[in-house]
């Protein structure tokens, strides 16, 4: 049967709803501190509507945490200082994220909608060096670069606290401290990748 409009209206309503009160009370109570009950009474529907769309607490969480990222446009960032940065805070206000990563991973569980994204944001720093050094003759892989930054600030946003009396400072000081190395990371990567090239040009001119 074809949905008509006035039912993929009434769909997308209720996933909204759904998402949106799994978002508030995951922010307010953590992954743990929730249960289907409770986001179906404040999304103000059926809990067995919870199950028909998302099947199970995990999917749900998934999608959730995808909408989370979806305001901080984290999968279209790419390697500059300013999108890492950008993305590290999304992050540390969320580190729900993080931990719920790190769950899935020592489990031993699919990351699922995670994980599309962390191909997607791959991909897209693809394309951007094939657009901006397509003549480059290099062994560089943004596929580690990705990956690695993502890994850093999943830690970090769950275990800032600890990390930072560590180091003796504040969270908030040490907060600024990470974005800024994370993001200086990335930009020397980019130099470095930008010297190799045009020192690469440089011997075949000569």
């Amino acid at each position: 049967m074809v949905a008509t409009p006035t039912r993929t209206h009434n769909r997308q309503a209720t996933c909204d709803a759904i998402l949106d009160a799994t978002v508030e009370i995951i922010t307010e109570k953590g992954l743990d501190g929730f249960t289907i009950s409770e986001i179906a009474r404040r999304a103000e529907v059926n809990r067995a509507l919870i199950y028909h769309y998302y099947q199970n607490r995990e999917n749900l969480i998934t999608h959730a945490i995808d909408r989370i990222m979806e305001r901080y446009n984290v999968p279209e960032t790419g390697l500059s200082g300013d999108a890492v940065a950008r993305s590290a805070r999304s992050y540390i206000e969320h580190p729900e994220i993080g931990r719920f990563v790190f769950q899935l991973l020592l489990s031993g569980r699919p990351l699922l909608r995670l994980g599309e994204r962390l191909r997607e944001q791959i991909a897209h720093v693809e394309l951007l060096m094939r657009q901006q050094f397509p003549d480059a003759d290099t062994d560089e892989d943004p596929s580690f670069s990705i990956l690695i930054l993502a890994a850093s600030c999943y830690a970090w946003s769950f275990a800032r606290k600890e990390l930072a009396g560590i180091i003796g400072l504040s969270v908030e000081e040490a907060d600024d401290r990470f974005v800024r190395a994370i993001s200086r990371m990335s930009e020397l990567d980019l130099q470095a990748l930008q010297e190799r090239i045009r020192l690469g040009a440089g011997s075949q001119a000569s």
